[in-house]
């Protein structure tokens, strides 16, 4: 009688507690499904708990919902759908894949529209400093100002003869040096290769690229012109390369790491 009524009872509309749910039915426990899909543990237990701020958010944590439920006998799709609808996730509200800007990417777009407003007062301000400049120095030397000559005492002397200063001819004209042209900066190119299978999303320029688990020993390469945003989902797992140079270690196992490459920050991503 109780299976009947187990087996009749509807599926708990909590996503978190339909996962849990799942998972507890077919006893496979966390760490099974996480070294099953290459997600840490602790983002499996966050999606348990409808915890999307521990999250990375956006196609990374979608990706995340539907390989828990299909690891559990889940519909993936439907399952992803309603976990949007209960916990919206950031990008999913129109369908297209956006990109959340870190700290560091923050603060680099602040410091360009400061740098921006002192180039705008800049060219207000030498104009302005120059026309009152010129005005100060007219307005200075006038001929009511101007010192009187000294009078002109006649002596009568005996005449000597006037020295004649040899002539000295003037510097040969050295002509400046051309400023060097500033060489334009090259792509940036970077290539993945997991030590183990690792769950990894690329976005070249502002594209998506792929969001998938690269498998242990798969090699990927890419250029990009001004930016890479590279999501890694165990960072403890994960080797790459920037610019023909070896990359430095991005995080500890299991930890989830969103690093953001360009031209100016590059080097700090070079291991040491």
């Amino acid at each position: 009688m109780s299976s009947e009524t187990e087996a009749q009872s509807p599926a708990p509309t909590d996503v978190g507690a339909r996962l849990r749910a799942a998972r507890e039915a077919r006893q496979i426990s966390l760490s099974k499904i996480a070294a099953t899909t290459r997600i840490s543990t602790a983002a499996l237990e966050a999606l348990e708990q409808n915890d999307i701020a521990s999250l990375p958010g956006g196609i990374f944590t979608r990706a995340f919902v539907r390989a828990y439920a299909s690891e559990v006998g889940l519909d993936p799709e439907e399952t992803m759908r309603d976990f949007v609808a209960q916990v919206p996730v950031e990008g999913s509200a129109d369908g297209k894949k956006h990109y959340k800007p870190s700290p560091e990417h923050d603060l680099f777009q602040s410091q360009q529209r400061m740098a921006g407003t002192v180039l705008k007062l800049a060219l207000v301000a030498v104009p302005v400093a120059g026309l009152l400049l010129f005005l100060g120095i007219r307005d200075a030397v006038s001929p009511e100002d101007a010192p009187e000559e000294p009078a002109v005492v006649e002596m009568t002397t005996a005449a000597a003869p006037l020295a004649v200063a040899p002539r000295v001819a003037p510097p040969p004209l050295v002509e400046s040096p051309e400023p060097a042209a500033v060489a334009p900066q090259g792509p940036l190119a970077i290539v993945l290769r997991p030590r183990e299978d690792c769950w990894v999303s690329l976005t070249i320029d502002g594209e998506l690229v792929f969001s998938r688990v690269m498998r242990t020993g798969e090699r990927e390469s890419y250029d990009a012109d001004d930016e890479i945003i590279l999501n890694v989902g165990d960072a403890g797992a994960f080797e790459f390369a920037i610019n023909q140079q070896a990359g430095r270690s991005l995080g500890g196992s299991g930890e989830v790491v969103t690093a953001r490459i360009t031209h100016q920050n590059y080097r700090s991503y070079v291991a040491p």
